[in-house]
């Protein structure tokens, strides 16, 4: 079976240009799963529900989110009721919405989706230690799924790297989703599992982080939270395909699928 996890959607050109382009990729590589992490889509801050539905009927099984999951009050509202739309699993007790989906393929393998969420120099301190999140969620989910796909929202290389480790031969995937700059570490390791440091993102290649670089220059020279706006030109999508054997759950194979949407 094949999965195709798309990179962090940035803004309503990054929603527009994947609801477009996505029924033809699925339909051209053969895409038996889709994951997209939705984190950047509302002016750059999270995910409201007809962005989500949107995503939704145009194939994306599951939507992944990150540090926006509960900056609008819309998308905290939303969570309360969303089926596949996951915040981060180690998020504190009480938060609304899920963390983790078992949903069918369309071979009608079944897949789970976890979102977990990096500690290493966010500031937030009512987050549970990821490892440990994702040792309990591996122990409940044992004997119920074989293909597991990770999204570690995260900020450190370090911590990322060891996540990878860490999961090494218990699950098919770990993607890392934050840094919006696609690192070119990915990896198909010994034990089946594949992995990426930082997928990148659908956004605009000439920017930080999907923002106009002004609005976050002007945060390093005042010091100042930055008062950040989407770049809206120049797109690029990027993804990875990711080929797993459904009774064992092992990745097969791997590989980036980048293109640019505009000049």
């Amino acid at each position: 079976m094949k999965i195709l996890f798309i990179a962090e959607i940035v803004g309503m050109k990054g929603l527009n240009s994947v609801t477009r382009l996505l029924p033809g990729l699925i339909e051209k590589e053969n895409i038996d799963f889709v994951v997209a992490n939705g984190n950047k889509i509302d002016n750059g801050f999270s995910i409201i529900e007809p962005q989500a539905e949107d995503l939704h009927a145009a194939g994306v099984d599951v939507i992944t989110l990150g540090d926006n999951c509960f900056k609008k009050k819309a998308t905290v509202d939303f969570l309360e009721i969303a089926h596949a739309v996951l915040r981060p699993i180690n998020s504190f007790y009480g938060n609304p919405g899920n963390g983790m989906i078992i949903m069918p393929a369309r071979d009608n393998t079944p897949v789970c989706v976890i979102s977990v969420f990096g500690r290493t120099n966010f500031k937030n301190p009512v987050l549970d230690n990821p490892f440990h999140a994702m040792k309990r969620t591996l122990a409940h989910l044992e004997g119920q799924v074989k293909v597991i796909v990770v999204d570690f929202h995260c900020n450190a290389t370090s911590e990322k790297l060891c996540m990878g480790y860490y999961m090494s031969g218990k699950v098919t995937a770990v993607v890392g989703t934050h840094f919006s700059a696609q690192t070119s570490d990915m990896r198909l390791d010994e034990n089946g599992t594949a992995y990426i440091t930082d997928i990148g993102m659908v956004g605009s290649r000439f920017s930080v982080c999907g923002y106009e670089p002004e609005t976050i220059i002007e945060s390093y020279l005042t010091g100042l939270f930055p008062r950040k706006k989407v770049r809206e030109r120049e797109y690029i999508f990027q993804s990875l395909v990711i080929e797993a054997d459904p009774s064992t759950g092992r990745a097969l194979s791997v590989k980036t699928l980048n293109f640019n949407i505009d000049n």
